[in-house]
């Protein structure tokens, strides 16, 4: 129901620092073939094109090549993530160790040098425990402050049935419990270690994702030796995070320079 247009506003100030952006979008929630395995394997096709258009062997790819020779550095892709799409941003980053024949496994996909989440869903289990967006879209529930309008308000009866036991249940078909290597694929936490540095930002005031998500990640990554930066934002809201004048924003854009140069960029 929401779609990758709330990041724009970042994706325009990006931009405007001199950075190359891609606002990608994937089947979600609702749509078809959206949830496992289609919204991890549309995420991981969209990195996979940068390789195609590295090599000039897309569809037309050649001038799109010629285009961004000398523009584009592809050693130094970060992928940048909200909410779900912070898992997402996480996730890519793992698809160098996931089994064969795993959603997101075996494809060329240039290597990711650092990875961000903002109020992301880090750790699928406890998010499906705590049945994190339950009934969302659901007419009769309050949205969340700030919550942007919905991109497809028709599809708000069908995620209000299928999000019944929250949206993480919803998103790989089914619980923790019965589905427990389904989760250990797809969730970030169970992943670790990712092997690029990463930033996590999480408002204190978030209702929508609790901050103890990237509060117990931060911990798990840590121990596990991957290199973790986690900037926890004083009265900020779910939304406040991708709100381009809000501090947690510029936490970010601060950031975004030195991540790089120890990603090796």
């Amino acid at each position: 129901m929401l779609d990758r247009s709330q990041l724009i506003p970042l994706a325009q100030d990006l931009v405007a620092r001199g950075y190359a952006v891609w606002n990608i979008d994937y089947r979600g929630l609702g749509e078809d073939g959206g949830g496992w395995p289609g919204t991890l394997e549309d995420a991981a096709a969209a990195v996979d094109v940068l390789a195609g258009l590295a090599a000039g062997d897309l569809p037309g790819g050649q001038t799109a090549a010629d285009s961004a020779r000398g523009r584009l550095d592809l050693d130094r892709v970060v992928t940048i993530g909200h909410s779900a799409g912070g898992q997402l941003a996480l996730w890519l980053a793992s698809r160098p160790g996931l089994p064969a024949a795993a959603p997101g496994s075996g494809g060329r996909g240039v290597p990711l040098a650092a990875a961000v989440a903002l109020a992301g869903v880090l750790d699928l289990r406890a998010a499906d425990a705590d049945e994190l967006g339950a009934r969302f879209g659901d007419p009769s529930v309050p949205p969340p402050a700030r919550a942007p309008a919905p991109a497809r308000p028709e599809l708000a009866p069908t995620l209000a049935s299928l999000t019944a036991h929250g949206a993480t249940a919803a998103l790989l078909d089914g619980r923790a419990d019965d589905l427990p290597d389904r989760y250990a694929l797809a969730s970030p936490l169970e992943r670790l270690p990712l092997g690029v540095p990463q930033l996590v930002v999480h408002g204190d005031a978030d209702t929508g994702v609790p901050p103890d998500q990237s509060r117990t990640y931060l911990t798990a990554a840590l121990e596990r030796g991957d290199q973790v930066e986690y900037v926890e934002v004083p009265g900020a809201d779910h939304f406040d995070v991708i709100d381009p004048d809000h501090p947690s924003w510029q936490a970010v854009v601060r950031r975004l320079p030195d991540l790089l140069k120890t990603a090796g960029g």
